[in-house]
This record gives structure tokens, C-alpha cells and sequence, in this order.
């Protein structure tokens, strides 16, 4: 009459791919490439993804072609390097001598 159910602790995985729980994630992930990965953002940090579970942190131990793909689009990708600063031909402003405030006009 009753009912039973058993369940198999085998290492986890996200969407079949293995992952393992992540010990230590970098403070400011958040300023990583990222890109969404089943419904949450996936974190390239160093060449490892992190991805956040209900659960705490995960390192993929097997990268999913999706997030294989970014990487491979980030890392060859050009570096971003700031313009250069723009230099006009004017000479460069001087200071004006201060004068002299509220001297009384008399004239001679």
C-alpha cells in the first residue's frame, strides 16, 4: 500500500554536462563575460565557466558547446585599447593676471 522511491547521488550535472561545486568563486564575477546558459548567466572567469545554482556555485568540468562557442568568440577576439588623445594645434591657455576687485574709480 505504500510507496517507494529511490534516488541515485551520481556527480552532478547541468543540462548532462558535469559540473562540480565550486570551493571559491572570484569576488567580482560579476565584472566577467558572461553569457546566458539555461535561464542564468554562465561566468568565463580564467578559462572556467561559473554558473550559480540554487545550491551555491558550479564549476563546468565539461564546457557545453553553447558556452565553447563564446569562449572561443572572446579569446580571439581583438583587445580593446582606449583611443588615443586627441592633441588640438592651440598653444596651451595662460593664466590672466587677477585684478583687482571693487578699487574705487576716482578720477584725477
Amino acid at each position: 500500500m505504500g510507496c517507494t522511491a529511490t534516488l541515485s547521488a551520481g556527480p552532478p550535472n547541468v543540462g548532462g554536462y558535469d559540473v562540480a561545486y565550486a570551493n571559491a568563486v572570484p569576488v567580482d564575477v560579476d565584472t566577467y563575460p558572461a553569457v546566458p546558459y539555461r535561464d542564468r548567466l554562465a561566468y568565463l572567469v580564467e578559462g572556467r565557466w561559473y554558473w550559480p545554482t540554487d545550491n551555491g556555485w558550479v564549476v563546468f568540468l565539461e564546457e557545453p558547446p553553447e558556452l565553447a562557442n563564446y569562449r572561443t568568440n572572446v579569446q580571439t577576439a581583438p583587445r580593446a585599447v582606449p583611443p588615443p588623445a586627441v592633441e588640438y594645434g592651440y598653444p596651451p591657455v595662460r593664466p590672466t593676471k587677477p585684478r583687482e576687485i571693487h578699487r574705487e574709480y576716482r578720477p584725477r
